[in-house]
């Protein structure tokens, strides 16, 4: 009776699998790839490269600040070296505060720029899923393992292009 009831039970779990289309894809990386991703991106790369500029020139500066300290360092009163340490010591907060900021203006220029893309990449995606029949679709970032058949991140670039 018991083998009964677990050979029931098999094939009730049995009928209820069923095989899942699955599929991964890197949206971020698939909107940033399309031709309307890096049309949309010229902007904020230039906004990002003069920032990366500017930052480059202030720490330039600062290293020439701390060459120079170094080098007077034993001709330099007490007081005077104290001063200028102080000073350096500002001006390095000063440089590392930029580049925070810097750093976080350029998060957001991007997450703005993924933001406008979003929608259309969306559009793509959906119309991807419906043609395929997919069950399930990952971000590819958090997916340990996956045939490589099973990532249409290209087939999505590919969809954004032809603007379907």
């Amino acid at each position: 009776m018991k083998n009964l009831l677990g050979a029931l039970v098999g094939l009730l779990l049995i009928g209820s699998v069923h095989a899942s289309e699955v599929a991964v894809v890197d949206f971020r990386a698939a909107l940033m790839q399309s031709n309307v991703g890096q049309k949309a991106a010229v902007e904020p790369k230039k906004q990002v490269a003069a920032m990366d500029a500017r930052l480059k020139k202030e720490q330039g500066e600062l290293k020439q600040m701390a060459n120079d300290l170094k080098r007077d360092e034993l001709t330099l009163s007490p007081e005077d070296l104290k001063k200028r340490r102080i000073a350096f010591a500002q001006r390095e907060g000063q440089v590392r505060n930029m580049a925070a900021g810097m750093q976080r203006q350029a998060k957001q220029l991007e997450q703005k720029l993924i933001n406008s893309l979003t929608p259309k990449g969306e559009v793509a995606l959906k119309e991807i899923i419906k043609e395929r029949k997919l069950d399930l679709v990952l971000n590819r970032e958090t997916v340990v393992y996956a045939k490589a058949d099973t990532d249409i991140t290209k087939e999505l670039i590919d969809r954004i292009n032809k603007g379907k």
